[in-house]
């Protein structure tokens, strides 16, 4: 079941019922490296799937809260310069004056965290450490998430640079914001105010997650969005910080959206994967972790080079 005027972004591969959280203007272009540990690594080669974690469950869980202020306030500063739309604007002050920061964490995005460089030192030491990883993903292959429900419409993945200052905030509310009444979901807006409502609170709860305190600003992240619809469940892991609701996102080629709304047919195939870099110090144990990723891959059939970090890791004392 298609959604009505969801039919595309700027992004000529989306089916109908489908769309991108935030528009196409907002996608990253550039290298993108997810920092994480061997264990992880093995898993996501074998399983063929990427875990995007509800953004209310990352190491900083006021984050959400900051990205959800920031929209906030810059509706209640800027929002009579958006576009004349009585009923984007009906929308947008029904949510974001309904207790819109508790409400996005109840409902929040989810994320993906990488970072735009591999030579991050705190991003080694704090996802990748000696052991760790950090793997260069092509970042416009198409990408789904499982849902358990047969949604009616669907939020697809996309890479988000995360924005650190304020001015740049503004700006990309400022698009987001106009998008909405000018854009992709103008007619919904203007004839289906349900789904609507859905739509745009989705959008902007992950547009939430794509922005930061400036104080983060060394990690240069990126991070792969993306919002669960109306009606379906995540998933859930244990870890050290509790229980976590995740998506598995899965790399499947643009095949059988012939008809409007259907998920892709066909089996998942392996994530695209362009490099790997094993985490430092350099030495003897780099090339045992090099040779051991070579053989991982080789193994699943993925074409990917195998480099060592090229900085040293001094771990915290």
């Amino acid at each position: 079941m298609s959604t009505p005027g969801t039919s595309s972004t700027n992004d000529e591969s989306a089916p109908e019922g489908a769309i991108t959280p935030l528009p196409y203007s907002e996608h990253y272009h550039g290298s993108i490296w997810h920092f994480t540990d061997a264990n992880a690594l093995v898993s996501i080669v074998e399983k063929q799937e990427l875990w995007a974690s509800a953004a209310t469950m990352l190491n900083d869980p006021e984050e959400l809260v900051y990205g959800a202020g920031r929209i906030v306030d810059w509706y209640e500063a800027h929002g009579d310069a958006l576009p004349q739309n009585l009923g984007l604007h009906m929308q947008l002050t029904e949510i974001l004056k309904d207790n819109f920061v508790e409400r996005v964490q109840e409902n929040p995005a989810y994320v993906v965290c990488a970072s735009t460089d591999y030579r991050v030192l705190n991003q080694w030491r704090n996802y990748g450490s000696t052991s760790g990883v950090s793997i260069r993903l092509e970042p416009h292959a198409p990408l789904v998430h499982d849902d358990a429900e047969e949604p009616v419409f669907r939020f697809l993945p996309q890479w988000v640079a995360v924005e650190y200052r304020p001015e740049a905030q503004d700006a990309r509310i400022s698009r987001v914001l106009a998008d909405i009444g000018t854009g992709r979901l103008r007619n919904v807006v203007a004839n289906h105010p349900g789904i609507a409502n859905m739509l745009i609170r989705g959008t902007l709860a992950s547009l939430a997650a794509s922005m930061k305190d400036p104080a983060y600003a060394e990690e240069k992240e990126v991070r792969l969005v993306v919002h669960l619809p109306d009606g379906s469940r995540p998933h859930h892991r244990g870890s050290s910080r509790g229980v976590i609701p995740f998506l598995r996102i899965t790399h499947i080629p643009m095949l059988g959206w012939e008809l409007p709304g259907l998920p892709p047919v066909g089996k998942k195939i392996g994530l695209p994967i362009q490099e790997v870099r094993v985490g430092p110090p350099d030495g003897e144990s780099e090339r045992q972790r090099i040779i051991g990723v070579k053989s991982l891959l080789n193994t699943h059939g993925i074409e990917a080079a195998v480099n060592g970090s090229t900085i040293r890791y001094l771990p915290v004392q």
